[in-house]
């Protein structure tokens, strides 16, 4: 089944994301937009399969040659088995900046991201564009919302992503809450970080309150930082478990700073969702690729409880997990 039949069929998606929708101009206009997606993930992989780069040890390859697969658009051999037609234009302002993605990653050249020969200041500014986007936004504040977020007053980010996804809870609660803790390896994105978030940032220390913001590997190197600090009641894994250097280490090392029975806060883009998107994030600078299994796989052997699925893998994973 193709991720776009999924997301008309799947009557969860209009429940829980009936908001998203209606911003992104309906039903039909979010299903174009969705098409286009996939016609520029076949366009990519006709591109890259042609080339003989189908084979690359290449997390944006492997990423869009499983989302094609897992789709039924090609076979295991990368075969192009089912193609669509260029969809029309897309009206509103949502899905244009959708589609107006894809198109810039496409002028960048999937080959040259195919063979690693792409200037990395290139794709940073498509990411910083990205998580900026109205669209991104929509998708992030209504995750916020669907798995309740704002009844937190401590909370942890792993991998924060120059700071929009604070940003955005922030925003949603209309108020800061009483500690956010979050780190990113790079240290361009805590620098972005500080300027997204404004005054009152601590960074490399925590005084217990406020926003507290790491240069960091891991949440093992937060954990070690913070010492004695007061546990954390949630953990936000927005589209984070891809860029962790080793998920299973860090979310052993989260029991840490998260206290007895707090909440996992899960939402994790998966090679089940829109397979244009799937190859541009990890292009991005993702470091793994999941299924929706592989996700509750190793969230499970981590040790965490699973308390409610929202979503499988439309238009995303979604699930409250356990300490």
């Amino acid at each position: 089944m193709s991720f776009i039949t999924r997301f008309v069929e799947d009557v969860n998606v209009v429940r829980y994301y009936s908001d998203f929708i209606k911003a992104g101009g309906g039903l039909d206009e979010v299903k174009n937009a969705l098409r286009w997606s996939v016609w520029y993930a076949l366009k990519w992989w006709y591109e890259i399969y042609r080339e003989g780069l189908y084979k690359n040890n290449n997390v944006f390859v492997r990423a869009l040659y499983l989302s094609l697969l897992e789709n039924g658009y090609i076979d295991r051999e990368g075969r192009i088995i089912r193609r669509i037609k260029e969809p029309k234009p897309p009206v509103n302002t949502y899905t244009a900046e959708f589609v107006s993605l894809h198109e810039s990653f496409d002028r960048i050249g999937a080959v040259k991201i195919a063979a690693n020969q792409v200037d990395e200041n290139t794709i940073a500014i498509l990411y910083s564009t990205m998580l900026t986007q109205g669209w991104y936004e929509m998708m992030r504040s209504t995750f916020f919302k669907l798995v309740g977020a704002a009844n937190f007053k401590r909370l942890y980010f792993p991998v924060i992503k120059e700071g929009h996804d604070i940003a955005s809870l922030i925003g949603v609660l209309q108020a800061q809450p009483e500690v956010v803790i979050g780190y990113d390896y790079r240290g361009d994105s805590v620098e972005l970080s500080k300027e997204v978030l404004g005054n009152g940032v601590s960074v490399g220390t925590c005084p217990g309150r406020g926003i507290c913001i790491f240069q960091a590997t891991s949440t093992c190197e937060v954990a070690d930082l913070l010492g004695g600090i007061q546990p954390v009641e949630a953990a936000v894994l927005f589209h984070s478990l891809y860029w962790m250097l080793d998920p299973m280490r860090d979310l052993l090392c989260l029991k840490r700073i998260l206290k007895p029975n707090g909440y996992l806060l899960v939402g994790q883009q998966v090679v089940e969702s829109t397979p244009g998107l799937v190859a541009i994030v990890s292009a991005m600078g993702a470091k793994h690729v999941f299924r929706s299994s592989d996700v509750e796989n190793i969230i499970s052997a981590a040790g965490y409880k699973k308390e409610k699925v929202y979503l499988r893998t439309t238009p995303f994973y979604i699930a409250v997990w356990r300490n």
